[in-house]
């Protein structure tokens, strides 16, 4: 079981809250906290629809053994597009951290352990650590079927209809390996 927290968020979303405003055609700023919250919540939606980090952040996922695929084809990170690999530290039982990145290597969106070098062995009551940036860029680098979901889905939400991730995206979700 592993377990997936952002260490650096994004800049920003990836919808501006005028480009929003914009698209539901509203000319005031009486209803902008609204709209930003709708902004954060189709965001939210349509990254654990599809797997993916549309703005670019740090995440680190924990697990407890080494994950399956990890030493033959790539374990897949949990979110995507993936930009880089930043560290992978072996965690002892008592909290204390050992840096093994260089045994370790990125393929697409898949992590692997390198040719010709041995895992690192995890004690019981310990972990891995695994630290990687992901999305497209800025919001600006967010591909537009994505930006046109987003807006889709405020609609839906401002509307207070049901926000759902429009099918034509649903196409994008990522394949597990």
């Amino acid at each position: 079981m592993s377990e997936l927290t952002v260490v650096t968020p994004p800049d920003g979303e990836a919808l501006s809250l005028d480009a929003a405003k914009e698209f539901l055609r509203i000319g005031h700023e009486g209803e902008d906290a609204l709209v930003a919250d709708l902004i954060s919540a189709a965001t939210a939606r349509l990254e654990a629809a599809l797997g993916l980090s549309l703005v670019s952040r740090v995440h680190e996922r924990l697990d407890f053994v080494w994950p399956h695929g990890v030493t033959r084809g790539g374990m897949k990170l949990a979110r995507g597009p993936v930009a880089a690999l930043a560290s992978v530290e072996v965690i002892a039982p008592s909290g204390e951290r050992t840096l093994v990145t260089e045994r370790f290597e990125l393929r697409g969106e898949c992590m692997r352990l390198k040719p010709f070098m041995a895992l690192p062995y995890i004690m019981q009551g310990g972990g891995v650590a695994v630290i990687y940036e992901a999305g497209f860029g800025s919001a600006a680098d967010v591909p537009a079927d994505l930006t046109q979901a987003l807006k889709e889905m405020v609609v839906d939400g401002y509307a207070r209809t049901d926000m759902r991730v429009p099918e034509g995206v649903l196409s994008r979700k990522r394949v597990s390996l």
